[in-house]
């Protein structure tokens, strides 16, 4: 199994490429359907913000999957919008935890040290979660992503001030109309992007605040957190009219402040000027509005500029953002590596609690219930410290390279577990692998009836290791295989 990440963002394709593949929640549990639903990709989870569209998947042939990816975009936009070329990027195995990492911690948003960033990313993971589109490898690169992306927030200044996309919407806006104080402003929409424009906006005391939104709940919501007043869609004309400052943040398909609407909004007050920012993906107003006399209309990308001179305060804690983004690289290529180990960890911990278990019964029968109770602690915690090293060792192997191969096979022989077919056969019901953000647990549920009575002797683990002993032995170690964990 591999990883993979199809997708683009803002610094490989324009702004008319990202709304075009830009996705709404409804259209992201299609996408995962799309995506998994044939069995060329195992996991998949979809990560759509304004700036980037990406596309997590783990399938056995990435090649395969890539073009998998391609025809379910097209099966659900009717275009190919993610055809090789220049706009998109598709990356597989390590350089896409790297590439997440990277995102979670906001290192490669437009806003370097974006807050908004790691918020997304949770979305994009209870979103795949929700439509059971993530399993196992997913579950731990995302939860790690998170993990990684708190650790940067927390250990260096990289997210310090108040910079924000909405954030520098509102300073653009206030140096293009002189100030905002004694003004009347209006936000359409009530989703993140509009909660930070309006608690903003507050802060330098217009003279009204109008939230304009689809859903009365949400709007009438904002509205009283940050002091405004709600009007519902319909009255979005007039919220224009009154306005000296439009932000649009909504998640619409489409445009929803036509030519039009603005044209008639300013016919009552053709000597006032109106400002327009439109911080949607897709845009929210037409393009056209801005050509309307009095009308300046600034797209998002309008505000790159003044992001990239307020964020260059936090450039000098990149490095040490790098430095975790590696550490929690490297201690998910371990957990990674460990899944290759988990059939010999299983079958060998299974070889011992089963002696442990038959020697009790067979040593201890006449002990009183707390004797036995006793013993049982004893033995168990006995059997965890003689496996402890093992454990770990096994753990610590690449499965997919020749060495890998041969300490797992000497370990199956030494202890004479079953081969890898029938690992894979008996054991695999019996792995529960569970991520969080410390690392990985492998649970064992025993299934007595698909395993045989343990051999307590040490003639295998003897006769292995008089046979390791000659030295043409130790060196005649089998090819390894090639190949994803």
């Amino acid at each position: 199994m591999n990883l993979l990440l199809v997708g683009v963002n803002h610094r490989t394709a324009r702004l008319a490429d990202r709304e075009a593949l830009a996705l709404g929640e409804d259209e992201i549990g299609a996408l995962l359907t799309l995506v998994t639903g044939k069995g060329v990709v195992r996991e998949a989870a979809v990560l759509s913000t304004c700036n980037r569209v990406e596309i997590y998947a783990a399938a056995p042939d990435t090649d395969v999957a890539d073009r998998h990816i391609r025809d379910a975009v097209v099966a659900l936009r009717d275009r190919d919008l993610l055809a090789p070329g220049g706009h998109r990027y598709s990356v597989t195995g390590p350089a896409v935890v790297r590439h997440l990492f990277r995102v979670a911690c906001a290192l490669d948003s437009m806003i370097l040290g974006d807050v908004q960033i790691l918020g997304q990313v949770k979305q994009a993971y209870s979103a795949a979660r929700a439509g059971g589109a993530s399993g196992v490898l997913l579950d731990r690169l995302f939860e790690m992503a998170l993990h990684t992306g708190k650790r940067a927030r927390h250990e260096t200044g990289v997210g310090t001030g108040t910079v924000s996309m909405a954030a520098a919407a509102v300073e653009f806006a206030r140096h293009h109309a002189g100030t905002l104080a004694g003004r009347h402003v209006a936000i359409i929409g009530a989703g993140d992007t509009a909660r930070l424009a309006a608690k903003h906006v507050a802060a330098h005391e217009p003279r009204a605040i109008t939230i304009v939104n689809r859903d009365p709940a949400h709007g009438e919501l904002l509205a009283a957190d940050t002091g405004a007043r709600y009007l519902p869609i319909d009255a979005l004309q007039d919220a224009i009219a009154a306005a000296d400052v439009v932000f649009s943040a909504t998640r619409a398909p489409h445009a929803i402040v036509t030519t039009e609407t603005v044209r008639a909004a300013m016919a009552g007050r053709p000597e006032r000027p109106l400002t327009i920012m439109d911080l949607a993906v897709p845009r929210d107003v037409e393009e056209d509005a801005g050509e309307i006399s009095g009308v300046s209309l600034h797209p998002l990308d309008s505000v790159r500029a003044r992001v990239d001179r307020a964020v260059t305060q936090r450039t000098t804690e990149v490095p040490h953002v790098e430095d975790i983004v590696e550490q929690e690289v490297v201690r998910f290529a371990a957990w990674w590596r460990s899944l290759g180990a988990a059939p010999v960890v299983v079958a060998l911990r299974e070889h011992f609690e089963r002696i442990r278990a038959e020697e009790m019964e067979r040593q201890l029968g006449g002990m009183t219930d707390r004797e036995r109770e006793r013993a049982d602690r004893l033995t168990r915690a006995l059997v965890n410290r003689l496996l402890h090293v093992p454990t770990v060792k096994l753990k610590d192997v690449d499965p997919g390279s020749s060495e890998g191969q041969w300490r797992l096979e000497a370990a199956r022989e030494l202890f004479a577990l079953p081969s890898t077919a029938d690992s894979q056969r008996t054991m695999a019901p019996a792995i529960q692998v569970s991520a969080d953000s410390t690392g990985s647990r492998i649970r064992l549920k025993p299934d007595p009836a698909a395993t045989a009575p343990a051999n307590r002797t040490t003639t295998a683990p003897t006769a292995t290791l008089n046979r390791l002993q000659d030295p043409a032995a130790v060196h005649a170690r089998p090819a390894g295989r090639s190949g994803d964990v």
